[in-house]
């Protein structure tokens, strides 16, 4: 039991890591985050310990993914290389990034999946799940506390976690977006959503009223960060969480009927809030711009640099060119994760990305039990959910956002095989 302890308090001390700490900027390096010298201090110890401890571990089927990828982007780099496009021996640094996500998807498969006992399988899933969403309540409150900026604190920290960000978050600022301990509005966006869609599981498995204000504080911070995409693959994973959740009859009827009387709420309070010129000059004009995304200028200044992006995937369609980080001058940003796995790593490592997120749906087994064929409807929806968030933005290649994501995916996988640190 004191290895189960262990894996327990580790997937606390990274929850709270990637909801509540920034990341550290090093000159001349690249980005630091707690939970980055955390994952490097197990890797440390898994072989320090080899002579006195026996250490097992269980590899599933994404962790292995994982390894296999990192031929693949060594391939990628080394067939980018060819086109004498910016590349160097600093490409290998992306091998951090893959190292990181494989210890955190390991540390929590190993403690869900610490034995094959449904029941406790269960009880950790929604203990882990609950406690993702108690630290993000928290992160939330610390977005409220950065939008209305009482005394002004924001000035003596916000500069710090988000020095690109923070002028919206000064004293006299029309339209603040909040950043929460991340530093982006779009990325803090994304995890209230993430986080928002683990609650709201947890809500139709059992209501609590303690949890239903966790999620208005979660939802209020969103909102705050003014991220248009975060808002709209919400509302699309909370639907498809919703429609594919099964119960009995009588809470089909009410699903439907719930999901009715949402719809007329949503629309009447939005027409109300319209009419509030304070609320819609604070927060609603920013999202009024999904109904007409073709003239949106972020939209179309991204647009152009997936054309750009596109062209080099035609370069080298099979491998494509590398990641190369220092070829920003040629490629401009992707802004869409998926232009930029075609782009760096070409159909084949696209194909790896698409089995990456939706392999656990393709090899288990036909799920009769409704409780865990519902919890994989569920990480279907976030799979979903965060696949169009993809498109205009990036989770999986972000060191601030594809830690929590790769820790739920955890939650619903299968063992390939076990090593030991022998």
């Amino acid at each position: 039991m004191q290895k189960l302890n262990i894996l327990r308090k580790l997937t606390v001390f990274f929850t709270v890591f990637f909801l509540l700490t920034p990341t550290f900027k090093v000159p001349g390096f690249i980005g630091i985050r707690f939970d980055d010298l955390l994952a490097f201090l197990i890797i440390f110890l898994f072989f320090l310990l080899s002579k006195s401890v026996t250490i097992s571990v269980k590899v599933p089927v994404r962790a292995g993914l994982i390894i296999i990828f990192c031929l693949l982007m060594l391939i990628s780099i080394s067939w980018g290389s060819t086109y004498g496009l910016p590349s160097s021996i600093l490409d290998l640094t992306k091998y951090i990034w893959l190292a990181k996500l494989f210890v955190i998807y390991l540390v929590f498969y190993n403690y869900i999946y610490f034995d094959t006992s449904v029941d406790n399988v269960i009880e950790r899933r929604n203990a882990s799940l609950s406690f993702i969403v108690t630290i993000a309540s928290v992160s939330a409150l610390i977005c409220i506390s950065q939008f209305f900026n009482p005394l002004n604190i924001n000035k003596y920290y916000v500069p710090f976690i988000a020095p690109t960000q923070f002028t919206t978050l000064i004293e006299g600022y029309g339209t603040p977006r909040v950043v929460g301990m991340i530093g982006n509005p779009n990325a803090q966006g994304y995890l209230m959503a993430l986080t928002l869609l683990s609650g709201l599981y947890l809500m139709l498995t059992k209501t609590s009223k303690l949890l239903s204000i966790k999620l208005f504080l979660i939802f209020i911070a969103m909102l705050m960060t003014l991220s248009r995409s975060s808002l709209a693959v919400f509302v699309i994973g909370a639907l498809l969480l919703f429609v594919f959740y099964k119960k009995n009859k009588i809470f089909s009827y009410y699903k439907y009927l719930t999901l009715s009387v949402i719809g007329v709420f949503l629309f009447g309070a939005f027409i109300f809030l319209k009419e509030n010129e304070v609320i819609y000059n604070l927060i609603l004009w920013r999202f009024e711009g999904l109904g007409n995304i073709m003239e949106d200028k972020s939209f179309i200044t991204r647009f152009h640099g997936w054309i750009i992006n596109f062209e080099y995937f035609t370069l080298s369609p099979v491998f494509g060119v590398g990641p190369l980080p220092r070829g920003g001058e040629v490629f401009g940003t992707s802004d869409n994760e998926w232009m930029f796995f075609l782009r760096s790593y070409g159909a084949v490592g696209t194909a790896w990305l698409l089995l990456f997120l939706y392999s656990s749906f393709i090899f288990t087994n036909k799920i009769k039990a409704i409780y865990m064929r519902n919890f994989n409807y569920f990480t279907l929806s976030v799979v979903i959910m965060t696949s169009i968030y993809m498109i205009p933005a990036g989770v999986i290649t972000s060191s601030s956002l594809s830690s929590l994501f790769v820790a739920i995916l955890a939650f619903n996988d299968k063992q390939l095989f076990v090593f030991t640190n022998k």
